[in-house]
C-alpha cells in the first residue's frame, strides 16, 4: 500500500471553513471547530492544510500547564529552528501576539479537547487580540468544553463535522492506496464494519491486498472480504 490522502468531503468543508476565516477582515475572523470521532480524518486535514496553506500548528499534550501549552504554541508561531522557549505563560502570551500582529496567521490546535478551559481562555485572548483565527480539532467531548464558556462559543464562526468514511470513500481508497478494485457493496460492508474509522479501513485493506496478490487479482470478491473480517474483531474503543 501507498500512503495517500483522499479528497473527503469533509475535508473539503474544512478546507474552505479555514479559508474563509484565514481570508476575512480582522473584524469578521473567529474560531472554527474541527469534530468527530477518533479515525475519521480531522488531524490528516489540519495537518494537509497547515503543511500546504501556512499557519502554526500544535497536537496538545496531556496535563499541559499554562507556561507548557503557551511555549509550544511561541515555538510554533516563529516557524524557525530554535530552542523550545522557557518563558513564564505570560510572556509567552505576549510574544505570541506581536508575532501574530506582523505576520497573522492560523493557529491549529489538535486533540483541543484535552485542554483545560483556561487554555482555551488563553487562545480567545490571542485572537482578540491579533485577529488570528483559531481553529480547534477534538472529539465530541469539545462541545462540553467550549459550552463551559459562552464568551468563547459565540466566536465559533463555523463548525466541521468529521462523519463516517463512506462506502464511494472506501473504494476510492482502495484504488488510489493500493490499486484494489472494490464492488460498491463489499466497500459497503467495509464502511458499517470500520464504523467509518480511516484507520481500520486502511488494516482492512492491508489484508486485502496480501489477499488479492496471493490470488493474481486486483479484484477484491466477497470470499476475500469475509476472510479480511473474520481475522480480527474489528471493534473500535
Amino acid at each position: 500500500m501507498r500512503e495517500v490522502i483522499i479528497e473527503t468531503d469533509a475535508m473539503a468543508r474544512f478546507n474552505g471553513a479555514v479559508d474563509a476565516v484565514t481570508s476575512a477582515e480582522r473584524g469578521l475572523s473567529g474560531f472554527v471547530l474541527a469534530y468527530g470521532q477518533a479515525g475519521r480524518g480531522k488531524s490528516v486535514a489540519a495537518d494537509r492544510y497547515h503543511y500546504t496553506r501556512g499557519g502554526a500548528y500544535v497536537r496538545v499534550w496531556q496535563g499541559w500547564s499554562q507556561s507548557a501549552f503557551l511555549q509550544r504554541v511561541l515555538f510554533e508561531v516563529r516557524g524557525k529552528n530554535t530552542d523550545m522557549p522557557r518563558h513564564s505563560g505570560n510572556r509567552c502570551k505576549e510574544m505570541i501576539v506581536q508575532l501574530l500582529e506582523e505576520n497573522r496567521q492560523p493557529l491549529f490546535i489538535d486533540e483541543a479537547d484535552r485542554l483545560h478551559i483556561d487554555r482555551i481562555e488563553d487562545l480567545r485572548d490571542i485572537f482578540e487580540m491579533t485577529g488570528a483565527p483559531v481553529v480547534l480539532i477534538g472529539e465530541e467531548g469539545i462541545f462540553g468544553l467550549l459550552h463551559e464558556r459562552r464568551r468563547i462559543w459565540s466566536r465559533v464562526a463555523h463548525e466541521v463535522e468529521f462523519g463516517p468514511l463512506s462506502p464511494a470513500e472506501v473504494g476510492i481508497y482502495a484504488m488510489q492506496s493500493a490499486g484494489l478494485e472494490i464492488p460498491g457493496d463489499l466497500c459497503a460492508r467495509m464502511a458499517q464494519k470500520a464504523e467509518g474509522d480511516f484507520r481500520l479501513v486502511r488494516n482492512m485493506l492491508l489484508l486485502l491486498e496480501k489477499a488479492a496478490r496471493a490470488a493474481g487479482s486486483k479484484t477484491v470478491d466477497a470470499p476475500m472480504l469475509d476472510m479480511a473480517l473474520a481475522s480480527k474483531s474489528w471493534r473500535r474503543k
